[in-house]
């Protein structure tokens, strides 16, 4: 016999009764609403007329004491145009003043130097209210129940003397912001209300105040609880007057339960009042906000009610409703539970407890419904899902978290890291040191490899990287050739400098893949902090980087980061956005120093050097924009500008006839990985008409270190066509005699280093002689740079070196001057 197939929606007709609760829930509500609606109109009139009970003695007294000071202003003012200025008289009216109103602290006035009657010079100390400079500045106070006179205080005081310093400088009435007054060595808490005195002609000739006690405030103001609610008294400044709840709140800024701007639109000429979360987290409250006028300034009082208090008879009425509404439902409610827990309900809870149990890691559970519908469809394809579930969730994880070509955790990871872990506050009893490594020079190698070859690359360096921090940190993969070291628990900076040393050590070492050796530096930048927080993650970072991009100027080394160093890329961003403007403009020139013949002392040839003329920067140095040409591949077309006016400058000097000479270029090593490299050069030295071995290409070391059979292949194809080579900065690097039997050289140029201090040292010397012996065994001509004295000459010339360089002779000059150096030396030779 076929089953009858009942879908979910079949079984739930049969549940139609809870229709029927529905429909009397909606009806009980609908009450229950109006009630509510009905309960909170009648709560906010009542507190409104509660509110007002205290708010209107407190605006009467208010207005009754500015007009008080208004009067004895008045008074003051009639004397004086009277002349008949009495100070006595003006104490005696004060303290009458204070006797009569009750709600005063204190009164008192301050007249500018000589302003009142003339006679300062009398007053000097006189009285108890007067000062050492004699002026009328009295202040009758209420203290301990008796009336005292004093001389006022701080009143030059730019601080402390707001009470006079703030209406001298408007002339206009003056609401002090709550402070502290000190008087007989005891602290008064006060606000004051003052007006400022002013002759007919408005000049300004002092004030006349009254103080308010905000603890006789406070105290009025805690008695007031409207509706089991409090008042607050908020000045113009949105700082607290009184606070009904939190004395220790009095003089402080207004707690604001949202941004500013809802609290101005609260504030204004006539009540508001609105339902807002309150302030102390203490659920929903009623603020009414009433202003209180005092000529040009406000201050507002603030009513605040909890709304639960304001429902008190919905409340119990809302008791009442559910006891009958929960009779009325309850047989029902058992009845209709009885039918969907037999048709629904089991199965819900099958499947609540399976995904619940998935959502805590249990991936064991399955389900087990068979009920011929929807629920055994789904039942199956949970049953599926989670077979997958587990394993799809893993590869997720484990790719948004790591580098897939290293394994390394990625710079999504670190973010993580790091929120973890100042989320858990874990605290560091040393500091923490972030390594940002980049490797030198990466892009120019991985661009004569294959993709194979150039991860297989970074992947030993990931390892050596990982070996050499070990337990002291964790290491990240940012991408492309940039690692980050992240140190935790650094005691002192050594600790971090000799992990950095370490590494660039371990990088330095040569690589090894398919029988070749690679040899690659890198450059770190260090930043270090002591608090771990969320965001010092980013700074971290930053600040390493920006150390790492001035390391990279040396290269093999780290640098630690200062805050100096920000203004470092600046600069040479803007030199780097301007390096093919500059060629375009011709702001680069060439500069020629002579090659002197040691034997003859004449000059045989000269070392092209390029110079860069910036706009805003001046002579900018080779060291500074050579670094920005290799790194953006600027360097490409740079060195064809400088051979190609080179070539021509050639041309030029045999127009001008010179005798014959030989003119040197530097080549980088970025332009020996171009492809047409031979085809290029022999074109600049054809399209200008000179003969090849006019030129001399002078190259470094680091151009045979990452792929050798390449560069032999190109340097012997320069020989045929008869371009010079020389090898320039021996003795620098990884430098070897034993490859120079293997290179096509003419010359091998010795780097300043080999001379530094050869005068004195007679193992330098010895090292000087061997490496000229051994060069000449192999027909190379040496050439030493950077001679600077004629003891170093001396020495020379004994070694029998062939060529020097350097400022002994002539420092790099213009094309100009030395055709001249030239033709001079020529005609004295001559």
């Amino acid at each position: 016999m076929r089953k009858i197939r009942l879908s979910i929606a079949q079984k739930l007709i049969l549940s139609l009764g809870l229709l029927i609760i529905l429909s009397f829930g909606i009806l009980v509500t609908a009450h229950l609403v109006k009630l509510y609606n009905t309960n909170l109109r009648e709560s906010e009139l009542l507190a409104q007329t509660q509110s007002m009970a205290y708010i209107s003695p407190f605006s009467k007294t208010l207005d009754q004491t500015i007009a008080m000071i208004d009067t004895l202003k008045a008074a003051m003012l009639q004397m004086r145009s009277d002349q008949m200025q009495d100070r006595e008289y003006i104490v005696r009216l004060m303290k009458q003043i204070l006797n009569e109103h009750p709600q005063l602290l204190g009164v008192y006035t301050v007249w500018e130097p000589n302003a009142f009657d003339g006679q300062d010079a009398l007053y000097r100390n006189k009285n108890s209210s007067d000062d050492d400079t004699g002026r009328f500045i009295p202040y009758v106070i209420r203290k301990d129940g008796y009336t005292q006179v004093h001389a006022v205080k701080h009143y030059e005081d730019e601080t402390k003397g707001s009470y006079y310093q703030i209406p001298k400088r408007t002339k206009a009435f003056s609401l002090i912001e709550p402070y502290s007054y000190e008087i007989d060595g005891s602290p008064f808490l006060m606000t004051s209300l003052v007006l400022p005195i002013l002759d007919e002609q408005g000049h300004f000739l002092g004030i006349v105040g009254a103080d308010i006690s905000l603890d006789l405030v406070q105290r009025h103001i805690e008695d007031a609880r409207p509706l089991g609610g409090y008042v607050n008294i908020i000045t113009g400044k949105n700082n607290y007057l009184a606070n009904g709840r939190n004395p220790e709140l009095v003089m402080q800024p207004y707690k604001a339960w949202s941004d500013n701007s809802q609290l101005e639109a609260m504030k204004g000429t006539t009540p508001h009042f609105r339902y807002t979360p309150d302030a102390g987290g203490n659920g929903t409250v009623l603020r009414m906000f009433y202003p209180i006028k005092f000529k040009n300034a406000s201050w507002y009082i603030e009513t605040v009610i909890p709304k639960k208090n304001m429902l008190s008879d919905f409340y119990n009425s809302l008791k009442d409703s559910i006891v009958i509404t929960t009779a009325a439902l309850l047989f029902m409610t058992i009845m209709m539970g009885l039918l969907v827990r037999k048709i629904i309900l089991v199965n819900i809870h099958k499947v609540v407890q399976a995904t619940s149990a998935v959502a805590i890691g249990d991936e064991g559970q399955k389900l087990n419904i068979q009920t011929n519908d929807e629920f055994e469809f789904m039942a199956n394809h949970f049953n599926n899902m989670i077979e997958h579930r587990k394993e799809a969730e893993q590869l997720i994880e484990y790719q948004s978290t790591h580098d897939l070509m290293t394994g390394l955790p990625n710079r999504y990871a670190y973010r993580r890291h790091i929120e973890s872990k100042a989320a858990a506050g874990v605290s560091n009893d040393g500091h923490i040191a972030l390594l940002f490594i980049d490797l030198d020079r990466f892009k120019i190698i991985n661009d004569t490899l294959d993709h194979v070859m150039g991860d297989q690359l970074l992947k030993q360096v990931a390892e050596r990287i990982v070996q050499t921090v070990a337990d002291k940190g964790i290491v990240f993969r940012f991408g492309g050739d940039e690692f980050v070291a992240l140190l935790d628990n650094v005691s002192h900076l050594n600790q971090a400098l000799l992990v950095a040393d370490d590494i660039l050590s371990v990088i330095a070492e040569p690589i090894r893949l398919t029988d070749r050796l690679f040899y690659i530096t890198a450059s770190i930048g260090m930043s270090l902090h002591h608090q771990l927080t969320p965001c010092i993650g980013d700074q971290l970072v930053k600040e390493s980087d920006i150390a790492m991009y001035v390391a990279k100027k040396e290269r093999n080394t780290c640098k630690i980061y200062i805050p100096s160093m920000n203004d470092v890329p600046q600069k040479e961003l803007m030199l780097e956005n301007s390096l093919f403007k500059a060629l375009e403009q011709g702001q680069f020139m060439l500069y020629y120093q002579p090659k002197i013949e040691v034997a003859t002392g004449s000059i045989y040839g000269a070392e092209a050097l390029i110079r860069w003329k910036h706009p805003e920067f001046g002579m900018v140095s080779p060291l500074d924009f050579i670094p920005l040409a290799e790194k953006t591949g600027f360097i490409i077309p740079l060195g064809e500008w400088v051979l190609h006016t080179a070539c021509q400058q050639i041309r030029e000097w045999d127009r001008m006839g010179l005798p014959p000479l030989s003119v040197s270029v530097n080549m980088s090593m970025m332009q020996f990985q171009q492809k047409q490299i031979v085809y290029t050069i022999e074109r600049i030295i054809t399209g200008a008409g000179i003969r090849p071995e006019r030129i001399e290409l002078e190259l470094t070391e680091s151009i045979f270190m990452d792929n050798p059979e390449h560069t032999l292949k190109i340097l012997h194809e320069l020989q045929q066509l008869g371009i010079k080579l020389s090898l320039d900065d021996f003795g620098t690097g990884y430098s070897s005699l034993s490859y120079l039997q293997n290179i096509p050289l003419h010359t091998l140029k010795l780097d300043k280093s080999f001379i530094n201090n050869i005068v004195n040292d007679f193992k330098k010397q010895m090292i000087f002689k061997s490496v000229v012996v051994i060069a000449h065994n192999l027909n190379l001509k040496v050439v030493t740079e950077g001679v600077e004295t004629e003891d170093e000459m001396r020495i020379i010339r004994e070694h029998n070196c062939d060529g020097v360089q350097g400022y002994i002779y002539s420092p790099p000059v213009t094309a100009a001057k030395f055709a001249q150096l030239y033709m001079e030396q020529h005609l004295e030779q001559a």
